[in-house]
């Protein structure tokens, strides 16, 4: 059991002080019930009393075993209700953990990390509501028991410690491999999520590639390891239960022929002989009850370990302090000296960058794939940690609210999420408060309202998952529309025309223009044509600044973006008087 789990989460605590409370009155009941018990059947069966001298113990034992199913069916109330308050409040510290690690973690898994969020923490509830209470009760009903058994008869005391061992010295042997099977079942299942998740998303592609089929092998193949360490894994149950019934078995076997010779020497009274019996099985049974739940309390643990192994990573993200900019922005922007490097590579993705920008100032960051454009933005919005000093308005980002300020950016990116939705509940996302008239305004300055109108449901068209119903520049048109509706004082745009063929290229183009009016705008460009009126363009290769200026000096001057100019007109010319084009006229 992983400690990690009680000592991080403050639900944890009080479901053990609660379970450890009505265990101990459990205890309590189970030897005050078998003390009732054997009186009655004493006096009926040796002093042959009648029925009205024993109403009284009779009516005691009724309210013992009605007390003792109330605090069963509270224990089972509170576990519940406890695993149910844990997994919550585990859940919400897991999403929190991977918001806080940051895209830039590449050891995140999202098939893993789904497993893990959903599988994984739903396999807990096993865990808290019935191994964890068991162990509770192990714990602390059959300590109550022995104790009264020694109140009564210490041989059969003595005999119970000295087999009470064997049990959990089974478990613990059973245990260690039974804990392996349980940590690859995890694994397995964390892999066959995660390979089956990337296939579902590049399913076009592999149809394409004609390797589906392929595919549809490998997922076999992960099912089948999957199911055969399930397979071993019951095979190490089924075993374990079979061990512990036969040495639960003989010990009790052993205190019935000690107390029967004993009782036939009248070395023992019968009341007395009567209560030991009826007790052993009680002293016996919670033992039982966890070696049954144990298997399902070992894949628990097994999934807690693996969500704190990674809760407890360092996180990657800035934790940022409370510091905010004064005015409504554009604030300047300066980058002094700063590096950054992937976990568990050698080469930095950026390397002493310094520069600064002006506010309302465009500036485009140009370079090969893998230059670190993408990663220069995710610094500027404290995604990862990094050495050197990125301000905005002269506060370091490491003291500014980073909520706050990552309220005020807006980043369009390439492939724009867009959530199963009508195009209402996805503009609303980022103006909960906007009005109708909001909405049209943002649809018609980034050029979407044309065809939202002419859908049947305008606004409220559901466009499906990932916005699975629109064309590429039907949805980028809706991320401009969000942008237009944030309306923060910086907006990022990483290239969001990449994909997109040359007219709706155009229109977008006009619409990007219009929303970086009066705010400072950075573009990642893997095109040129978007950064042909930039007011400053960084040219980065290799994580390095390779050259700085305008695009107009720039073009003039030998070197790497002269390089990719030509390298891109002769793929496809510029455009340098886009007002000429008739598409920039679209709205």
């Amino acid at each position: 059991m992983d400690v990690r789990l009680w000592r991080q989460l403050k639900s944890g605590k009080t479901l053990a002080l609660g379970l450890g409370v009505t265990s101990l009155l459990m205890g309590v009941l189970i030897v005050l019930q078998a003390g009732v018990l054997s009186r009655i059947v004493s006096l009926i069966y040796i002093d042959h009393d009648t029925l009205g001298r024993i109403e009284t113990l009779a009516l005691v034992l009724l309210g013992v075993i009605a007390l003792r199913a109330i605090t069963t069916g509270f224990q089972e109330h509170w576990a519940l209700r406890g695993a149910a308050e844990i997994q919550g409040e585990l859940r919400k510290r897991f999403v929190d953990t991977l918001l806080n690690q940051g895209p830039t973690d590449q050891r995140l898994e999202s098939g893993a990390m789904v497993t893990l969020a959903v599988q994984g923490i739903d396999d807990l509830e096993v865990f808290l509501a019935r191994y964890f209470p068991q162990i509770i009760v192990t714990a602390a009903v059959p300590a109550v028991v022995w104790g009264g058994v020694m109140l009564h008869d210490w041989v059969s005391g003595a005999i119970l410690l000295v087999t009470l061992p064997l049990i959990p010295l089974f478990m613990v042997l059973i245990g260690r491999q039974a804990e392996n099977h349980s940590k690859r079942q995890i694994f397995l299942l964390t892999r066959l999520s995660g390979h089956f998740l990337d296939v579902l998303h590049g399913l076009d592609t592999l149809k394409l590639f004609g390797q589906s089929k392929r595919q549809t092998k490998t997922v076999y193949n992960h099912s089948e390891a999957f199911r055969a360490s399930t397979m071993a894994t019951l095979r190490i149950a089924f075993l374990s239960g079979l061990v512990l019934e036969l040495i639960a078995s003989l010990s009790m076997a052993f205190i019935a022929v000690a107390v029967g010779l004993r009782l036939i020497h009248s070395d023992l009274s019968f009341q007395t002989a009567f209560m030991v019996l009826v007790l052993t099985p009680e002293f016996y049974i919670p033992w039982r009850n966890l070696g049954a739940k144990f298997h399902d309390g070992l894949k628990g643990a097994a999934a807690a370990k693996e969500i704190f192994d990674l809760m407890d990573r360092p996180v990657q993200a800035l934790t940022g302090g409370s510091r905010i900019p004064k005015g409504q922005g554009p604030w300047p922007l300066a980058w002094e000296d700063v590096s950054f490097r992937y976990p568990g590579r050698t080469v930095e993705a950026l390397s002493h960058l310094s520069l600064r920008l002006e506010p309302g100032e465009h500036l485009a960051v140009v370079g090969r794939s893998g230059s670190g454009k993408t990663t220069f933005v995710e610094l500027l919005l404290g995604l990862s940690q990094f050495t050197g000093t990125i301000t905005i308005d002269g506060i370091p980002l490491t003291e500014l609210d980073l909520d706050w300020w990552r309220r005020n950016v807006s980043w369009v990116t390439q492939r724009p999420y867009l959530f199963d939705g009508t195009i209402r509940d996805n503009l609303l996302a980022v103006a909960p408060h906007a009005v109708s008239d909001d909405l049209q305004d943002a649809l018609t300055q980034s050029g979407a309202w044309g065809f939202v109108h002419a859908l049947p449901q305008g606004v409220d068209t559901n466009i499906g998952q990932e916005g699975l119903r629109l064309s590429g520049g039907q949805r980028q048109r809706l991320a401009l529309a969000r942008a237009f509706l944030k309306d923060s004082p910086l907006i990022v745009f990483d290239e969001p025309t990449q994909n997109l063929d040359l007219a709706a290229e155009w229109a977008l183009l006009g619409a990007m223009e219009r929303l970086g009016r009066g705010r400072s705008t950075i573009t990642i460009a893997h095109r040129l044509a978007t950064v042909a009126e930039s007011d400053r363009i960084l040219v980065l290769d290799k994580g390095q600044m390779a050259q700085w200026g305008d695009a107009v000096e720039l073009r003039h001057i030998a070197g790497p973006y002269r390089a990719l100019l030509d390298a891109y007109q002769r793929k496809e010319p510029i455009r340098h008087e886009r007002e000429s084009h008739p598409a920039h006229q679209v709205l």
